[in-house]
């Protein structure tokens, strides 16, 4: 009888035990809801707290700052740079005030993150077609460039895939090769705006669903960027050697830092500040305070960045190169 007991005993020990955990995780569930969870609009404007309202003035200065640095350059690139070359000059130089815009409008409305960082995202990916466009500006066309008895090789061992393409010879520029290096960055904003546009439509349709499916469209998102990445290397390499003095080099480095600032970057933080403690429960929660943060940063790099791509495009290259 003391055996049947114990043996009743554990039985229903186990059962209650069971449940336990039933309960914990759903308790665990509803914690990681209300940490993570992004607001309402409604909620988030009614609970502001002293670090958001002065993330948000702070936030609002620093975009009329690049702004006004961007109006500068513009005034710049009018005076000082051929006319032939203002449009994607003053389009490339227009990419870093619309990221910040994008960033203040992140934290503005937390849960419209992913539409503003796809803008970042596009930024770069648009700004490589116009930086290669603008490469052909200074020497007025392709065919220019074929007929030139200047015209340097193309060399194919160039970041990012130096290390898997050393086995390429260099060869002479060609309509069909300067075609397909054409095509190899006008995929960018093709690709990666439809990838993009099927993110947000599952991310504001079921979250659950885009954290179990964006890992799988990441390969793509990396393929198309350093193809578009590799052929803008070479074209700026190679137009380099023709016209020493247009700066390309410094101008790709203040493309490449929109990928570095607001894409590698981003997610770099978005993980490390996990494992900090930020922000109370919903609806000031970390993650609304984790944003802030990144896109506070993102805003005074924007701003840092702007001042160096002006002095990249405030004047023109001499006609000689030199």
């Amino acid at each position: 009888m003391p055996i049947v007991c114990i043996i009743v005993y554990m039985m229903l020990d186990s059962q209650r035990d069971s449940k336990i955990p039933e309960n914990s995780t759903n308790d665990f569930h509803l914690i990681i809801e209300s940490t993570y969870a992004h607001p309402t609009l409604t909620d988030y404007y009614i609970n502001l707290t002293p670090f958001i309202t002065l993330s948000i003035f702070v936030a609002a200065l620093l975009v009329i700052l690049n702004i006004s640095i961007f109006c500068t350059t513009v005034a710049k690139v009018l005076k000082q740079v051929d006319a032939k070359q203002w449009g994607p000059s003053i389009f490339l130089c227009s990419l870093y005030p619309c990221i910040g815009c994008a960033a203040l409008a992140t934290i503005l409305v937390p849960k419209a993150w992913l539409i503003c960082h796809t803008v970042m995202h596009l930024c770069f990916t648009v700004g490589a077609v116009a930086l290669r466009e603008l490469c052909f500006r200074y020497i007025e066309s392709e065919a220019n460039y074929i007929k030139a008895t200047d015209a340097a090789a193309l060399v194919f061992n160039t970041p990012p895939c130096c290390c898997c393409c050393r086995c390429f010879p260099d060869a002479m520029p060609s309509k069909p090769k300067l075609c397909i290096l054409r095509y190899m960055i006008w995929q960018m904003p093709f690709i990666q705006g439809s990838i993009m546009l099927v993110l947000n439509l599952i991310y504001y349709g079921e979250q659950d669903l885009y954290k179990n499916v964006m890992i799988y469209f990441m390969p793509f998102i990396v393929c198309s960027i350093l193809l578009g990445i590799w052929a803008l290397n070479i074209i700026v390499r190679v137009v380099t050697t023709m016209r020493s003095g247009c700066g390309l080099m410094k101008k790709m480095f203040c493309l490449q830092l929109i990928l570095l600032l607001c894409k590698l970057q981003y997610m770099l933080l978005d993980s490390q500040l996990n494992s900090v403690t930020l922000g109370n429960s919903y609806p000031m929660n970390h993650t609304v305070y984790k944003q802030t943060i990144i896109n506070l940063l993102i805003l005074i790099e924007m701003v840092l960045v702007s001042i160096l791509v002006q002095n990249a495009y405030k004047t023109s290259p001499p006609e000689n190169g030199k």
